[in-house]
């Protein structure tokens, strides 16, 4: 990171948890499909009307959720809810049905200065495996969904963990779940939640040889994986602090080099953004969607193409921008149905031409939070109710 930093010109607890033998199912169903309308994109209508679902009582208040694929006999989709008691349950909000899952409790403080340490669900696309992590925190568990216990305690490590949401993945390797996650603030494993089998395992020199082979002075952040499942995307950060998004193949990380994520030939970054902790998405395999919000206070998302790398110097390689545009600064979450990119905010959905920047769509008042990978649903949950919007075209995504 050292040559990267010199290139640029303008950079000023474990969770315990209690198998539920009984799994009753609580039937609480109410459900308002609410009238919207279709506006036009490039000539085709968007259907823009969303759904209420009553969110049952017996999962609140909820934390966060994540999609799991439709199980046989499954009136529609479902997500895992994660209690603020800590309940684990699978809801399908079609009928009301719940069926606990796990509980857990956290046994270890999150990390010494982490004031906003927020749990995290995530869920393998098989969705037999989830795992709670503590973003801007330092732990977290994996948890076997079919038998509901633990599977693998994580420790991400406690230096500046507070700065950046706790970095895990679910992958597919071989033909089975893997989950990559951070093992300390500049490494990252992926280990086989069945087994437990480590299948990055390498030996990194001591950080006080300077300069020494694969040495990786990078704060690794969010993890998310490209729609094929062959490409991570990490939101890091570099000294002094400055987001420096990576992008590499895993691919070539689990069949060869276990080396490919400090330093590999795929491993490529893109310096041109100051934060690291912005919303990002993948559109589609070719282009990733990153916030950034500079010190002057204006707003801009750019557009990267993960498979145009640029050579600047030896073993420095930078991912190409495919464009950039102006947004206005503010909190959002992006999301996309696979060819625009989906802003949330305060006003509600925007769907946002990712070549223009111009906004070709909105669904007023729907704020969504998460989005199922099997079926692009976005879901907005409440105290009393859930909101959900499907778009009319989807291709289920990895991970």
């Amino acid at each position: 990171m050292d040559r990267i930093r010199a290139h640029l010109t303008t950079v000023t607890g474990i969770a315990a948890l209690t198998d539920l033998a009984g799994t009753v199912p609580h039937h609480l169903l109410f459900t308002l499909t609410r009238v919207g309308s279709h506006e036009r994109t490039g000539g085709t209508k968007m259907a823009t009307s969303t759904v209420d679902v009553a969110v049952p009582d017996v999962l609140g208040p909820v934390v966060d959720v994540a999609a799991l694929p439709a199980a046989l006999g499954d009136a529609g989709p479902a997500w895992l809810v994660l209690s603020e008691d800590g309940q684990l349950a699978r809801w399908t909000p079609t009928t009301g049905e719940v069926r606990d899952v796990a509980r857990y409790r956290e046994e270890r403080p999150a990390a010494e200065h982490a004031d906003d340490v927020r749990p995290r669900l995530h869920v393998s696309r098989c969705g037999r495996w989830a795992a709670v992590v503590q973003d801007r925190g330092r732990y977290g568990t994996v948890v076997d969904l079919s038998t509901g216990s633990p599977a693998l305690t994580l420790d991400g490590g406690e230096y500046c963990c507070e700065t950046v949401p706790f970095a895990l993945a679910f992958a597919e390797h071989a033909g089975r779940p893997v989950v990559v996650h951070r093992t300390d603030w500049n490494r990252l494993d992926v280990t086989d939640p069945a087994s437990g089998e480590v299948l990055t395992a390498r030996d990194i020199p001591d950080r006080d040889e300077e300069g020494a082979e694969h040495d990786l002075d990078y704060f690794h952040g969010a993890l998310s994986l490209s729609p094929d499942g062959t490409r991570v995307y990490d939101g890091g950060w570099v000294w002094q602090p400055w987001g420096m998004p990576a992008v590499w193949s895993l691919t070539a990380w689990l069949h060869g080099n276990p080396y490919e994520s400090e330093d590999g030939p795929s491993h490529a970054v893109y310096p041109e953004v100051s934060e690291w902790d912005g919303p990002v998405v993948w559109i589609d395999d070719g282009r990733i969607a990153v916030y950034d919000r500079d010190d002057a206070g204006s707003g801009t998302v750019h557009v990267l193409d993960p498979t145009s790398i640029e050579l600047r110097s030896p073993g420095v390689r930078w991912i190409k921008a495919v464009t950039t545009f102006p947004w206005p600064v503010g909190e959002f979450g992006f999301f996309t149905d696979g060819e625009h990119l989906l802003i949330a905010d305060e006003t509600g959905l925007q769907g946002v031409d990712v070549t223009s920047g111009q906004q070709v769509f909105t669904i007023d008042g729907f704020r969504p939070t998460r989005q199922d990978r099997h079926t692009g649903t976005l879901i907005q949950v409440g105290s009393a109710d859930a909101r959900l919007w499907t778009p009319p075209k989807w291709t289920a995504r990895a991970g």
